[in-house]
């Protein structure tokens, strides 16, 4: 499984920026979660809400 990072932000003066990292099989499944994503933060911060993709990190894991 794969960490796709995506970047919100908003765009009003005293703006806020944070990431999200979502894990996901592939891109389609990982957009798919940005963008529900996106839209519980536009409700919540009553603000328009930006998202921009930040790259992905692929996760290995260990097995003891």
């Amino acid at each position: 499984m794969k960490q796709y990072v995506f970047i919100f932000y908003t765009d009003h003066p005293k703006g806020s920026m944070w990431e999200e990292t979502i894990h996901a099989n592939g891109m389609m499944e990982a957009f798919l979660k940005a963008k529900k994503l996106l839209a519980a933060y536009e409700k919540e911060k009553q603000a328009s809400v930006r998202v921009q993709y930040k790259g992905v990190r692929y996760h290995s894991i260990d097995i003891a």
